[in-house]
């Protein structure tokens, strides 16, 4: 299917499928939960569009990460989208960060949502295509 660009009020999601699953490629000038709730359900209902249950997002959105409160907001708003996703790999580009977001993927796996975050992009793209023992 095709590669496209979409764009919201404050973020640009760069869309394309790649091996089975979606890759999207978000960036945006305002960091803030709106701006993160607004994307992340543009990129389910791209999702749920293309017919994909894998998604890799590369996030170049962190100015400032969620707080444990707004990953929390976060993860109750998407908990209903457990049976629609088999993996979803987010790139965290900044190791410093990492401690932060990996709040967010504790939080979702306890939900249902087999979400985790990564440094290295190959290794995420591993984990889409292939899994782990612990899925």
């Amino acid at each position: 299917m095709r590669d496209e660009t979409r764009t919201g009020p404050e973020y640009s999601l760069q869309f394309a499928e790649r091996g089975g699953f979606l890759h999207v490629d978000v960036s945006c000038g305002v960091d803030s939960q709106p701006v993160r709730i607004a994307y992340w359900k543009a990129l389910v209902a791209e999702a749920h569009a293309r017919g994909l249950r894998r998604m890799l997002v590369l996030d170049r959105m962190k100015e400032n990460p969620a707080t444990p409160q707004q990953l929390a907001e976060m993860a109750m708003i998407f908990r209903d989208e457990a049976g629609n996703f088999d993996r979803i790999a987010v790139i965290e580009r900044r190791p410093e960060l990492l401690s932060a977001v990996e709040h967010g993927e504790i939080l979702t796996r306890d939900l249902g949502i087999n979400l985790r975050i990564f440094v290295d992009p190959a290794e995420a793209e591993r984990w889409l295509r292939y899994g782990s023992p612990d899925d």
